[in-house]
């Protein structure tokens, strides 16, 4: 089952693009809001322990957005503006519908303790605080989808950005974190550059059959850590923390927002030029992207962007990360696009050399079913 989900990332989560019945002068993938969504509610959800004294479960957050996307992906010709609509008119088939999709994946054969942690975050009844902040992260990522494009195509978003702007004066008296953000330009300034990783895509050099921004392969990085570290944690009994494994794999990259990504080569060009570049992205870091924030929230991220693999939970991580790009290498390859034949060869051969059993599954068993065609996903099927 896990390869399914791979798939759907690798495809569907790339292929699809938000607001597709607007016109639009962005592109905005599922895996790019999902990505954003999860910052958002992070950096809300800190924002609501720092002033409003509530203890908040960060460790759902990620992990129920994360499992959200894949309903997502199945529910793809959905979109959330016809939902609106939807519960209206029965404000209980959404709900019945999604239960349906659930229980459509919970119905493949695929390890049994990933299923059960899905089950207990998807239908957990005891999150209303983190919920209402997942809720609140996706609609101010949907009003600057919303913002950005209505700057050009006038009128046409003013609808459903009314209809947010109502959402956030109706609930940011009642969501303390909420308030501070809307009320804040500061705050909006920090995510706004967070936004620009959806711009920045990863083999920039190179053409590519399906485009993945840098945000959507931080989503890639964290599911597939999150794989790991079940795998490493639960069957072979390793020590690794979950919550700060996916938080090196949603932050590592995020320094790219402002110096963009220089490639290896380059860095090793000279000796001592990795040295200078990090000390330069130390700097561009405070002086464009930490200034907009408080310091103790600063000191509580700085690790997980600029020392993503010093810690125990570097490994993991890393590897996800490389696991990663050897599934996009795949996707082009599997797609006819030769210029990924020899990387997709060489990224593999260095998985193959991690010596470790759970990326071993990667090798033996998810990429030889990824070879399979999940085109059949029918939720008018009997579900066992």
């Amino acid at each position: 089952m896990i390869w399914i989900l791979l798939k759907l990332i690798y495809t569907r989560g790339l292929s699809i693009k938000r607001w597709s019945n607007f016109p639009r002068i962005e592109d905005v993938t599922p895996l790019d809001n999902a990505w954003y969504v999860i910052h958002v509610a992070l950096f809300l959800a800190y924002l609501e322990e720092k002033h409003g004294k509530k203890p908040v479960d960060k460790e759902y957050i990620i992990k129920r957005v994360m499992f959200d996307l894949f309903k997502s992906l199945v529910l793809s010709d959905i979109n959330s503006w016809t939902r609106d609509y939807i519960n209206k008119i029965d404000g209980e088939i959404m709900t019945k519908l999604e239960k349906r999709v659930e229980e459509y994946l919970f119905s493949f054969e695929w390890w049994e303790f990933i299923k059960e942690d899905m089950k207990k975050i998807l239908w957990a009844t005891d999150k209303k605080l983190e919920n209402e902040i997942i809720l609140a992260s996706k609609k101010f990522a949907g009003y600057n989808e919303c913002l950005v494009n209505s700057r050009v195509f006038l009128f046409t978003y003013d609808v459903a950005m009314d209809q947010i702007q109502d959402y956030f004066d109706k609930n940011k008296s009642k969501l303390h974190c909420l308030k501070q953000l809307v009320n804040n330009d500061d705050y909006k300034k920090y995510l706004g550059h967070i936004r620009r990783l959806s711009h920045c895509k990863r083999w920039s050099g190179r053409k590519r059959n399906y485009d993945v921004s840098v945000m959507s392969h931080l989503v890639m990085v964290t599911f597939i850590s999150y794989v790991l570290w079940n795998l490493e944690n639960i069957e072979w009994e390793a020590n690794y923390d979950v919550y700060k494994l996916m938080l090196r794999s949603l932050y590592h990259d995020i320094p790219e927002a402002i110096t963009w990504d220089i490639i290896t080569p380059t860095k090793k060009a000279i000796p001592w030029f990795r040295k200078v570049l990090e000390e330069v992205e130390k700097k561009m870091m405070n002086d464009y992207f930490f200034v907009y924030v408080w310091d103790d929230y600063k000191k509580m991220i700085t690790d997980y962007m600029l020392e993503p693999f010093f810690w125990s939970e570097w490994e993991l991580a890393k590897k996800a990360d490389i696991i990663s790009a050897m599934f996009e290498a795949k996707i082009e390859r599997d797609t006819w696009n030769p210029e990924f034949n020899n990387i997709y060869r060489s990224i593999k051969k260095d998985v193959n050399d991690f010596s470790m059993i759970s990326c071993d599954h990667f090798l033996k068993e998810i990429i030889m079913s990824f070879e399979e065609d999940y085109s059949d996903l029918d939720l008018g099927k009997d579900v066992k």
